[in-house]
């Protein structure tokens, strides 16, 4: 990333991506996640593992003490009970992953995490261990805060195409091995562990991974274990090898579910140089929760999901846009294209007027009479604090060594953290868009909110994740249905539909359940009729058209 794009992006939080555990890069990323507020990001996670799960070792318990006393008796006429070997342990804890219910993939899980990071990447000031909540979706793929353990290697919707039979999945796991080296042992445990704590695992998948985990050659059991939570636990351990580290997955020494991940640089030191346990973990109705819930998302929800997906996932632009920045737009209402020329932040606008271009600030005469694109919703700050360098600014801060133009982005974003925003979560993001009056009258059914979302999609500057996170709010609207529509323009896309009969009523995206061809925000409905965006480009003043 050029020095450019750094003071530019430096706005908002965005979302990093799961990606496969390159131990330099995770360790890394990790001392930057815990070191910030709440990152707000797509990564993944595993299931319902709780600080207390009593409903769980209500189920698993008889279960694996049946296990355990089956054990017992064979062994008891010719002494001690047998050693707890890998293969053992794989049932015990087979066992009790079939306990577990299946979960969709869409599922929103509240997770509470533990990190212990080594001297040398640990930050002055940061607690250590440090402990993080946050929520991700069962398939691994959204993440708003939850610490980051696995990823998901593997497309959620195509787990049941892997092999049913544990010998198969290890043969699996070792064709994955981007680089082929010679020390599969590694290779086969990581990809396990990155299955494991990377998303909610089928049951059926989940027990498969465990008898897999014992099968593989040099894997070890290591028991009286503690977690950095200190709770009792036994590990499937791979000692370290002239290729990796050494690493463990840690479970539950009483119910066997999954408690941890710890990697060692060194085995002779008596503590991991890297752990995460898993404090809490459970299913809640919607991001922003706590509260235990086992409702399915509804089908807005995973729309939603999938469109924040795709946002997230599409090419940005060249650079951040900065709120005094052109944006050309071609709008089109029941077959009338109008030209509108507006600065990112919608405070001023152009267009032409009886083959005259007008050009209008909101502080300007002019400003009563404007259509304007944002006609009622939060400043452009709310929605998106943050250092708002202008062009001018930045030009001026290029020419500027390295050290000043690091402390002009510090010095902004202290400055930012001061100004208020807008909420996080979906329901109370709802409840504070319905306090802007847009003139609508059903406003039982949110339709103040749904008439400050379409306000700022069409009139703000959005890159594509900015655009699709809107809809997590917009899907908890009561009463709320998707389809697939044909829009105006003859293109397949998704329409958000709501039930106040005044105002905004649909809501148009391409991409998420119907359209796969990535995210792009299309317009809204309005009395019936779909106004669109049929072309958006950054352009250098007022008149000028895209490409000139």
């Amino acid at each position: 990333m050029n020095e450019m794009d750094q003071l530019s992006r430096f706005r908002a939080e965005i979302p990093d991506r799961g990606t496969a555990r390159a131990e330099e890069i995770f360790r890394t990323a990790l001392a930057e996640e815990l070191s910030s507020k709440r990152p707000v990001v797509p990564r993944p996670r595993k299931p319902f593992r709780q600080l207390n799960p009593r409903w769980r070792l209500a189920i698993a318990a008889p279960l694996a003490l049946g296990l355990v006393a089956g054990v017992t008796v064979a062994v008891m006429p010719s002494g001690p009970p047998a050693p707890l070997t890998a293969t053992l342990l794989a049932d015990r804890a087979a066992a009790a992953a079939l306990t577990d219910p299946t979960v969709p993939a869409g599922q929103w899980i509240y997770e509470v995490t533990e990190h212990s990071l080594p001297a040398g990447i640990h930050r002055a000031g940061v607690p250590n261990p440090m402990t993080q909540d946050g929520w991700m979706t069962a398939d691994g793929t959204l993440n708003y805060g939850a610490g980051s353990i696995g990823s998901p290697i593997f497309p959620y919707n195509k787990l049941d195409s892997l092999p049913r039979d544990p010998a198969a999945l290890i043969k699996y796991f070792r064709s994955q091995d981007p680089v082929k080296s010679d020390d599969n042992s590694s290779v086969e445990f990581g990809q396990i562990d990155q299955m494991l704590f990377g998303m909610v695992l089928p049951p059926w998948l989940e027990a498969e991974m465990y008898h897999a985990l014992a099968l593989i050659p040099d894997v070890q059991v290591r028991q009286n274990v503690k977690d950095i939570a200190d709770r009792a636990g036994v590990a499937f351990l791979l000692p370290q090898t002239k290729q990796s580290e050494q690493q463990e997955v840690i479970l539950d020494a009483s119910d066997y579910h999954l408690l941890a991940d710890a990697h060692w640089d060194n085995p002779s030191t008596p503590a991991p140089d890297i752990e995460t346990a898993i404090l809490q973990e459970y299913s809640v109705a919607e991001l922003g929760s706590t509260q235990p819930s086992t409702t399915p998302p509804s089908a807005a929800e995973l729309a939603a999901e999938r469109l924040l997906w795709d946002g997230s996932n599409s090419v940005q632009p060249p650079a951040r846009y900065t709120p005094d920045q052109w944006l050309y737009r071609d709008l089109r209402t029941g077959g009338n294209d109008r030209q509108v020329w507006a600065t990112v932040d919608d405070t001023v606008q152009a267009q032409y007027v009886d083959g005259t271009l007008q050009v209008c600030k909101r502080t300007d005469p002019c400003a009563a009479a404007e259509q304007w694109l944002v006609p009622a919703g939060p400043s452009y700050s709310l929605v998106y604090p943050g250092p708002a360098f202008t062009q001018a600014e930045l030009a001026k801060l290029r020419k500027e060594s390295l050290k000043q133009r690091m402390a002009a982005q510090q010095k902004a974003a202290k400055a930012a953290k001061a100004e208020p925003t807008l909420p996080e979560y979906p329901r109370p993001l709802l409840d504070k868009l319905n306090s802007y009056s847009t003139g609508c009258t059903d406003v039982a059914d949110d339709c103040n909110a749904v008439n400050v979302v379409a306000n700022m999609l069409t009139g703000y500057g959005n890159d594509p994740y900015d655009a699709s996170n809107w809809f997590l709010a917009l899907a908890d609207v009561p009463g709320v249905s998707i389809q697939p529509v044909t829009d105006s323009a003859g293109q397949q896309v998704t329409e958000f539909t709501f039930p106040a009969q005044d105002g905004v009523t649909g809501i148009l995206a391409s991409g998420g359940s119907f359209v796969a061809s990535g995210f792009h925000y299309v317009g809204y409905v309005r009395d019936g009729q779909q106004t669109l965006i049929l072309n958006q480009a950054l352009v250098s003043g007022p008149g000028v058209l895209p490409g000139k």
